[in-house]
């Protein structure tokens, strides 16, 4: 049984990873945190265990261009949240850590999205 989920939305000057790994067997992962990858630098965002139910909200998102936005928020250690927006020609992904006071902004032109979604059709 597989038990890791990806999502890789790619563009010319801009990478986002968001993975969850460590199912547990029942509806929840161990991990999820979103890389991102530019020209300058890799940044890992991590926000902590979560539910199945956030790959599925977030592969909904990328497969149906009608939702104009997604979001996901979590309490580990402190309050993070992400929040994705349907832009002309791309995405701006937004990821706040209330604890630090964290806010930033990464936007994605023309990007190829590639959903892993074998985990998905077994479960």
């Amino acid at each position: 049984m597989k038990s890791t989920a990806n999502i890789q939305v790619k563009s010319d000057l801009t990478e986002v990873q968001f993975e969850w790994l460590g199912f547990d067997g029942d509806d929840c992962f161990d991990d999820f945190h979103i890389k991102i990858t530019s020209a300058k630098d890799t940044r890992r965002f991590d926000f902590g265990p979560c539910a199945v139910y956030s790959l599925r909200k977030l592969t909904r998102f990328f497969k149906d261009a009608t939702q104009p936005t997604a979001s996901g928020g979590f309490r580990h250690p402190d309050i993070r949240s992400y929040e994705m927006h349907r832009l002309d020609g791309g995405y701006r992904l937004v990821v706040s850590f209330e604890g630090s006071g964290l806010k930033e902004e990464f936007h994605i032109h023309n990007p190829l999205v590639q959903i892993d979604d074998e985990f998905l059709k077994a479960h």
